[in-house]
Formats: structure tokens, sequence, C-alpha cells
């Protein structure tokens, strides 16, 4: 049983205090007590309310204290003081439960109540019974127990609707053309708002022809924004799937972060490609925008009046340069005078991020092709490499452009579509390196200087006759050709690098070692790191496209005779590791290298240089693939290294090419990996 002595002793300070306000109540024999804040509008809390009620229900003569407002109560005073200045309160009935709550209470009365909720429900509008004062935020999406579901749910109406209405004009919109329709000049396409949904987006595929059949590619041709200069930031090849989920970033924005959003764009801090601006519309909070700052004087005149930066008696702000001070301040802050206000990067770090590789699941809306079967390669018409293994239709037929054989990726996640289509190199490295394409792979890889090793595979793999490829906006805008009517797309591995900043510590640029700072840690700085990533795109070889005639792709057999043609002739038969014999090859092909036979083949009837040309350049296939058949497979391997051939081939194609008069240009026998 505690006193009302050890009570008091227990909350004297609160009550010397004054900032607390303490209730006392008496529960049986024993005196109890728990102190109370009031909110800063000095209102009570609802759960302090219930609680205070409920002390009220056990002690109707409970009161509750504060040194500060409550007569005999002080600061100064010792504990049996404070202890007869409660008894006197309580037994006085003053500063009882119902008085206090009544003065702080911010309920409005129940008659007041219903007369408001009869007169919101009339003018169909939600009715909340807590009431909102001027500058205090409103949150809609917040129940709280204040208003009825029914209110609630008419609120979240009123919202949808009004949101509807203010999106009447799309605020992302792009067309979305039949890339194949679009080259044949017939285009075919429709615009599409975004958001959008997987069902309207494979509608409007089928209403444009696209069917992973005949036509399979797709581009976007215009965009569409309200959010000014947006769309200077968006490629025809950007993703449907990333153009969604922008537009539901955008679609969910209130107008402050709108007018953020716009003034960063402007600023241009992460705006360089869709993938920045997705992870821009993810984090305004790293940036702070004064909507009412529009020049230098007003800037210095909102740090100096608003936020007291610096602190200026009132006389001196007479005196004082806003301009100058506003100037100052914007360079320090490195930030931009837009006409949505003063915008800057406050420097906080991005928590989301989107790494343009995997679009979050529920933004994703690309219909997938159905994935084929795979064709059978007896029935794929394949170039051989000595005669006998070519087919009777090679023989009789004219050689025309290969089809591409596509490589179809049925994964939609982007990183999962990098991984399929590695997987599918490296089964393609074992098919080249295990069967007859292996020759045909030798003569595709000559021809791609500018290409990595494993895109030179990928292309050989699709079409193994590829002679110079490029993209479909580069063939028009660079070469004046166009992609032709049906012709599909040849998958290769481009570089997607995307930049982050990070935290770094500071090299002295004369000594290369961390700068100290006055704290003796290193100083350290925000740097601008680039992350290397990867993304399939398509490509088409010259022989899928028209136009404008390009020079000299290919090299016309050589005619014309060479003066000492039978001792330069006797010199390579020298020089070739192997014999060198003539026959009558069909098919085109002006000679080849066998590799089991170990014997070089140059077609007869050709010129004295066409001649030469051939067996130089067969010489040093030989000299190059010098490979043991018969050993095991772990062991067929070239006496020297691979590179050192290299060089001993091009030296050989080299110097004889120079002392008869040859065009050198037409010899590359190296591998270029990037």
């Amino acid at each position: 049983m505690a006193s009302l002595r050890d009570t008091v002793k227990d909350y004297q300070d609160e009550l010397r205090d004054g900032i607390a306000w303490v209730a006392f109540w008496k529960q049986g024999r024993s005196w109890n007590a728990e102190y109370f804040h009031l909110d800063m509008d000095d209102t009570l809390y609802p759960e302090d309310r219930s609680r205070l009620e409920e002390i009220k229900s056990i002690d109707p003569a409970a009161v509750i204290l504060n040194g500060y407002y409550c007569g005999h109560l002080g600061e100064d005073m010792s504990l049996d003081e404070l202890t007869a200045g409660v008894r006197y309160h309580y037994e006085n009935s003053m500063n009882d439960i119902d008085g206090f709550i009544g003065a702080h209470d911010d309920r409005l009365p129940p008659e007041v109540i219903e007369e408001a909720r009869a007169a919101a429900h009339e003018a169909g509008l939600p009715f909340s019974e807590k009431p909102y004062r001027d500058g205090e935020d409103f949150n809609p999406y917040v129940f709280d127990g204040s208003m009825s579901i029914e209110d609630f749910e008419l609120m979240h109406r009123m919202i949808e609707k009004e949101r509807s209405e203010q999106m009447a004009e799309p605020i992302l919109s792009g067309y979305l053309s039949n890339l194949g329709k679009y080259t044949e000049g017939r285009p075919a396409g429709e615009w599409v708002t975004f958001p959008t949904t997987a069902e309207h987006l494979k509608e409007v595929f089928d209403r444009i022809g696209i069917d992973f059949k005949h036509y399979e590619e797709w581009h976007f041709t215009e965009f569409q924004s309200t959010i000014p200069g947006l769309t200077e930031h968006l490629s025809e090849y950007s993703h449907p799937d990333e153009l969604n989920y922008l537009g539901k970033l955008l679609e969910m924005q209130f107008d402050d972060d709108r007018e953020k959003f716009i003034a960063a764009i402007e600023y241009g801090d992460h705006a360089d490609s869709l993938q920045d601006i997705i992870n821009l519309a993810q984090n305004l909070d790293c940036y702070w925008i004064y909507p009412s700052v529009h020049n230098e004087e007003e800037y210095g005149r909102y740090l100096v009046d608003e936020l007291e930066e610096p602190e200026l008696p009132e006389e001196a702000k007479k005196y004082f340069m806003y301009e100058e001070y506003g100037r100052d301040a914007s360079i320090n802050d490195d930030g931009m005078f837009t006409e949505k206000g003063y915008i800057y990067n406050n420097r906080n770090t991005f928590t989301e991020w989107y790494d343009g590789r995997d679009v979050p699941e529920e933004y994703r809306v690309t219909p997938q092709p159905p994935q084929p079967e795979r064709p059978d390669p007896s029935k794929v018409e394949m170039d051989a490499a000595a005669p006998g293994q070519r087919t009777a239709q090679t023989a009789e037929q004219p050689q025309e452009p290969r089809p591409v054989i596509p490589i179809v990726l049925t994964s939609e996640k982007p990183a999962e579509k990098l991984k399929e289509i590695t997987d599918r190199l490296e089964q393609g490295i074992a098919e080249l390196f295990d069967s007859e394409r292996y020759r045909e792979y030798l003569k595709v890889m000559s021809k791609f200087h500018n290409y990595s090793f494993r895109n030179t595979v990928l292309i050989a793999m699709q079409k193994p006759d590829a002679s110079l490829v490029a993209g479909f906006s580069a063939w028009k805008n660079n070469f004046e050709r166009n992609v032709m009517k049906g012709q599909k797309g040849i998958k290769i591995i481009a570089p997607s690098p995307y930049k982050i900043k990070q935290e770094m510590q500071k090299i002295d640029p004369h000594t290369q070692k961390p700068v100290i700072g006055k704290d003796g840690k290193p100083v350290t700085e925000e740097k601008e790191v680039t992350i290397p990533a990867y993304k399939v795109v398509s490509v088409f070889d010259v022989s899928q496209t028209e136009g404008k005639e390009l020079p000299d792709i290919a090299v016309d057999e050589l005619t014309g005779d060479v003066d000492r043609y039978k001792d330069f002739f006797a010199a390579l038969e020298k020089t070739s590791p192997v014999p060198i014999a003539f026959e009558n090859i069909e098919g085109g092909s002006h000679g080849y290298y066998h590799l089991e036979d170990k014997r070089i083949a140059i077609n007869e009837g050709m010129s004295e240089l066409q001649t030469l040309k051939t067996a130089i350049h067969e010489i040093a296939h030989a000299k190059l693939h010098d490979i043991d058949l018969n050993a095991p497979k772990d062991e067929q391997q070239p006496h020297v290294d691979r590179r050192t051939r290299e060089v001993e081939a091009e030296s050989v194609a080299y110097t004889v090419c120079q002392h008869y008069g040859l065009d050198t240009s037409d010899y590359s026998f190296g591998y270029v990996a990037g």
C-alpha cells in the first residue's frame, strides 16, 4: 500500500519542472500516479485521453496537476509541501479529470459532428470527425478511425476520379511500330499510353502485325509527354516494360513530386537515359526544391528571411546584398533556377535502384514469342570446305544470301535473357569446333574485325555467310540502306553500362596517396562510377538490306598475269607445309585446305593473279590449323601457340603480296576480341 507522500516522492521532479501533467488517484487505500504530455497544439493524444477516462472510472475524484499551472504547488517546494498541495487539490476537487479532458480535447461536440456528417453526405462528400487546421497535412491513405469505412471508401473513389480527370492527357505515350513493315515502306503502328496492361499491349501487337513469325521486331518512332524534356531522353529501342515501369511511377506522383521531377529533368542530374529517369522518379527525396525561388536574389532572401541563414538584425537586412549571397549559395549547392523553382541535389544516397536489367514483375507487359522447335541441323544448308561435303542443291544452284537462323529468347527478365544467350553461345562454340561448320566459321571470323570473339560466334551461329553487320538505325542513318521485308534480326550482346555515385577516398594527384584531413582521417569525395553491364540487341547483315551501294565490301575475283609466275608459284609450293594440287572445284570456291588429308586444292582455270592469291590464302590456313586429327581431342592443339601462327601466316601473305604488287588489304588472319 503506497502512501500519498511516497507517491508524490516518485513524481516530485515532474511536479516541480511543470513539463508534464501528473494524475493522482486512489485505488482502495493505495495512492497511484502517472504523468502525461500534451501534443504541440496543447491537445491530448487519443491514447492519453482514453487512459485518463479509465483512471476516472477507477476514482471519480482523481485529479491531474502541473507545478506551473496549479496553485499550492511550486518548483521551490519541499516534498512535504508538494504532498500537502496534492492533497489539497484532491480533497477540494480542484483540477479534476473531466475538466482537464474538456480543456484539452480536440474532438467536436456530438451534435456538431452529426450535423456536419449529414451536410457532407448530402453533398456527396466524405466526412472525417477529426478537424484539420490550416497548414496541417492530411494523408488520405491513412485510415485513423476518425471517419467511417463508408466515408473512407468514398474518399478514395473521389481521389481516383480526380486523378483520372487530371490524366485525360497521357503523361507518357509512344508510337509503337512494326519494324518489318516499316522497312517495307508501309508503316504499321499505334499509339500506346503508359502505364498500360499486358492484355492491351498484346492487342496492339496483333493489330500492327507483330506475330513473332513473319514479323518479330518493334520500335518507337515518336514519344509524347506532358512532362517537358522527358521525351528527349527516350530512344526508338526503349523497351515497353521499362516505359511501363516509368509510366506507373509517374502516375503515382503527387503534384509536389511532379513539380520536383520536372525541375530535376531540367536540372539534368540522372536524366541521360530511360534507366536514369526511372531511378530519378524513385528517389526524389534526394533533391530539395524551393518553388517560390526563381533567381539569385529570391534565393538570398529566402535563406536570410525564412531560414535565417545567417541570422541578421532587422536593421542590417536593409543593407544586405541578397543577390550576391544567393548567387554564392547556389554555386555552393550546385543548384539550378528552373521554371518550377530552385532545385539542387542534397547528396543523399539513392534508396531505390533499378540497374537496367530486371524490371519488376508487376510492370512487365511485353508479349513473349512462342518458343519454336529447334531446327534440324541436317536440314540447314551449310557451306562446305571440301568437295564431297556439299549438298546436291548447293552444287546445282547459285549461292544466295542465307536466311538468319534466329536465336529466339524465351526469358522475360533481361538478366535471364542475357544468361540464356550466353548459354546458347557456349553451345554454339562447341558445335562450331566439333563439326564441319568449323571451316565456315573461320571464313566468317576473318570478316568481323570490329566485333568481339563472342559476338563473332553468335553471328556465325545465326548467319554463317554474314559479311558486314550493323543495327537498324546505323544502316538507315550511316549507310542510307534499309532492312528488307521479312528479315529477322541477328541477336548479339552489346554493352549497356550504367553510372552510380560512390563515396571514395580523395587521391593527391602528385603523390597518388589518399589526402588526409585535419581529423587525421582520409578525405572522401563523391565520384561517378561506371558499372559495366550488357544487353541483347539485334543487328542485320548487308545481304538483308537494300539501298545505296557500299564501296567494295567483297573482293571480286582477280584477273591478270604475273611476271615470273612459274618461279613465284614454285616458291609458294616450297613454302607450303602441305602439297598443292589443282582440281575442278564446284560451287564458286577458289580453293580450300583439307584438314584430314593435309592438302591444298586450287580451282583450275583461274587467272595467274587469282591463283597466286588463293594459294597464299590457303597456305596461311594450313599453317594456322596444323592439327593432328588422329590424336586424342585434348591433344589436338597446334604445335605452337595460335598467335605465333597468326603472325607467321600474315607475314607470308604480306611479304609475298608486297613483292608482287598484290593488294595487302585483303589479308587479315588475326582474331579481334573485345
